[in-house]
């Protein structure tokens, strides 16, 4: 049986028939989308906002389907479940946890009234006029946000659209290629919670094809129409945004990131080893902050890699990684003969689950990803700064967390853009800033409206009246 994947435009689902569909090859499998055309671009453009809705009203719809997304007999979450399985070849343990994650984004309620605060200072200010200063100002959202997401995360494509819906903006989200089901998972719930609610009729799901190449005129449609452009994955991707994106909007880009973890010293090698682990297996080092090279400072460096040698054998059971095609089987086989023929001491899981390679720090191979970490002894912390980088790192990942402390501001000066306990990679905490940024302040337009001339100040307690002060020439009197 083929499997279809419907657009949605504008809360609506879109299926057209046959002879306007067209095939993605997903992971070595056949999906059949719609036809990307006039007629789909013409739909989106007559999207309708949603700033008319108070911040409550859009997190309780967020949280309703949520509730449904918590259910395991939730035929939309049981779909795509089997979706990621079959086609993006996840373990059923990943993609149940996918599952997990999503229903746990949208129920936490007060963490998205938080997310509001801190990126934006108060959760009233998407809603009214809030004082500040000499001053009344209201964020306004930025209006269309349009989403280029990719495909190696899918809880990103679901971060990037609940950012957009709390700021009130409509979202065109073209989904990758190697990952169609899961914005579309998301507007199919919306749309089997209500149909007609604001936040549903708001959304439009799309695909376009030869992102890099051939006829981007409809595409580059969409751009035009944007306020904000919200672009994810590799340089490629990054590029092409940069390109296309009308300079007046404003583009977010969260582009290609590497991530290390630093072990210091640690009197508890389990927990140490725990968090390492976490960090190399969750999303197969797909992700941004995803850990890929190991600094240990200390004398028991043996024992933690055999520590770290069970941890990752004990995560190929709890959390399997994702079916590996055949390029990924013989680009982690060739990384291993090539480690071997360097010297170093490289260790392999069961089927390719994981590999460990100990090499000198700085002395890095390719990296096949797949759960492959390459562990460093180092002498001291310090060692590990010039691996930091500018732009180019994003998370740092310490053990034990005492020590966090002590190297932050050094990191921070290199470069890192986070800094989290060992195992804690891919919670991002509520206050945090995502790629040195805070994004909701991308996505709205602060508006102030100023107090009039008889508003006084904390250090001009007189009416504001310049016109008498420039024929008095008093100014300089008023100065504090």
């Amino acid at each position: 049986m083929e499997k279809k994947v419907p657009f949605v435009l504008n809360g609506i689902m879109y299926q057209p028939s046959s002879a306007n569909d067209r095939e993605l090859v997903v992971n070595g499998h056949f999906v059949k989308v719609p036809l990307f055309s006039k007629e789909v671009v013409d739909a989106i453009k007559s999207s309708k906002k949603i700033e008319e809705l108070e911040l409550h009203s859009i997190i309780n719809f967020l949280y309703t389907v949520g509730q449904r997304w918590k259910s395991e007999e939730y035929s939309r979450r049981r779909s795509y479940i089997r979706d990621l399985v079959k086609f993006m070849g996840y373990s059923k343990q990943m993609a149940k946890l996918e599952a997990n994650w999503i229903s746990m984004i949208l129920c936490s309620k007060s963490a998205l009234y938080d997310i509001v605060s801190s990126d934006l200072g108060s959760r009233h200010i998407v809603d009214e006029w809030i004082p500040q200063g000499e001053c009344y100002v209201k964020a306004f959202p930025k209006g269309k946000s349009v989403h280029l997401l990719a495909g190696n995360v899918p809880l990103s494509g679901i971060t990037s659209i609940v950012r957009a819906i709390i700021t009130k903006n409509q979202c065109i989200v073209k989904v990758s290629s190697s990952d169609p089901f899961t914005p579309t998972a998301l507007a199919m719930s919306f749309i089997d919670v209500d149909p007609d609610h604001p936040v549903t009729r708001s959304l439009s799901i799309v695909h376009w094809s030869h992102a890099h190449r051939g006829d981007l005129s409809l595409a580059v449609q969409i751009l035009g129409e944007a306020d904000v452009v919200i672009a994810w994955g590799g340089e490629d991707a990054i590029e092409w945004a940069v390109k296309h994106t009308p300079p007046h909007i404003d583009l977010i880009k969260f582009g290609p990131k590497q991530s290390l973890s630093i072990i210091d010293d640690p009197r508890d090698l389990e927990a140490a080893a725990s968090g390492v682990a976490h960090d190399v297996c969750f999303y197969d080092q797909q992700a941004c902050f995803s850990t890929q090279n190991v600094y240990f400072v200390g004398e028991n460096f043996c024992e933690f890699k055999k520590k770290l040698q069970s941890k990752l054998s004990l995560y190929a059971n709890i959390l399997p990684k994702a079916e590996q095609n055949f390029d990924s089987k013989v680009a982690f086989s060739l990384m291993e003969k090539e480690c071997l023929f360097a010297g170093y001491v490289v260790d392999v899981g069961e089927n390719q689950s994981w590999m460990m390679v100990e090499s000198p720090a700085g002395l890095l191979k390719n990296q096949p990803l797949g759960r492959c970490v390459y562990v460093h002894h180092v002498s001291d912390v310090r060692d590990a700064y010039s691996y930091v980088r500018k732009y180019m790192t994003q998370t740092v990942s310490i053990y034990p967390w005492e020590s966090s402390f002590k190297y932050r501001d050094e990191l921070a000066s290199c470069g890192a853009e986070r800094i989290v306990e060992s195992g804690m990679n891919n919670i991002f905490r509520v206050g945090g800033a995502h790629d040195t940024m805070r994004p909701l302040q991308r996505l709205v337009r602060f508006v102030s409206q100023e107090r009039p001339f008889n508003f006084t100040t904390k250090d001009v307690a007189v009416e504001i009246e310049q016109t008498r002060f420039l024929e008095e020439d008093k100014f300089l009197v008023f100065v504090p």
